[in-house]
């Protein structure tokens, strides 16, 4: 069976996926880089704040790592999409200790690390079930799907789409996403290394980009901006 999702979280996970224009580029070029052939010597240190969140040493840094963590949740022998939730997935050690391998990040990374490939991998099965949904309404095959997900994997997501359960939850968690007013619209990563104020967070977290659509309403997050 496969996760039923979180309206929250899988809107946060879309914005992580999606980004814009520029961030896919960025994250296209990045694929080029070598970071999955590094060795123990070669390994960049990152610096945490207080809550266990790269900040450093430098913004590419983060960068890196939280694209890096984006290819993991990508990659089914660490994040297998066939699991009830991210809790259920088997591999947090594995991921974690192969992070170890690329990046130097203290003890008390290891939470935000798991999160990160969390909604990743939550961002991703939503793209795979709208490239599922947009091809069964065109009636087109499912080639370009099974080329990303090994045949036993999108077989059981497909299954569990088509249920009942899972498609009332659909209906559900849209129903819910179009009642959010409020949502912030910022990617994975924080350029600043000082702790900024709420109002800034607010403000800054919800500015939405002029050519990008959106899913919900923008009223209410306007005034109170």
């Amino acid at each position: 069976m496969i996760e039923t999702d979180n309206v929250a979280h899988e809107r946060e996970a879309e914005t992580m996926i999606e980004g814009s224009s520029e961030d896919q580029e960025a994250s296209r070029a990045n694929k080029k880089t070598d970071i999955h052939a590094r060795t123990l010597e070669e390994r960049t240190p990152i610096t945490l704040n207080c809550y266990g969140q790269p900040i450093g040493p430098t913004p590419k840094d983060v960068k890196d790592l939280s694209r890096f963590l984006g290819t993991i949740a990508r990659t089914t022998e660490f994040a297998p999409l066939n699991y009830v939730d991210w809790p259920s997935v088997p591999t947090h050690d594995q991921i974690w200790e192969y992070v170890l391998e690329k990046f130097m990040i203290p003890p008390e990374g290891r939470s935000w690390v798991l999160e990160t490939v969390n909604l990743s991998w939550r961002g991703y099965k939503s793209k795979l079930k709208k490239m599922y949904l947009e091809a069964v309404e065109k009636g087109s095959n499912l080639d370009e799907l099974y080329e990303l997900v090994p045949e036993d994997e999108l077989k059981d997501l497909i299954s569990y789409w088509n249920t009942s359960p899972a498609k009332e939850q659909s209906k559900k968690n849209k129903r819910n996403r179009e009642k959010l007013d409020d949502m912030h619209t910022m990617g994975p990563k924080d350029p600043n290394k000082q702790e900024p104020s709420k109002a800034k967070v607010y403000r800054e977290s919800r500015i939405r980009k002029p050519k990008k659509t959106y899913k919900t309403s923008y009223g209410n997050t306007k005034a109170n901006m």
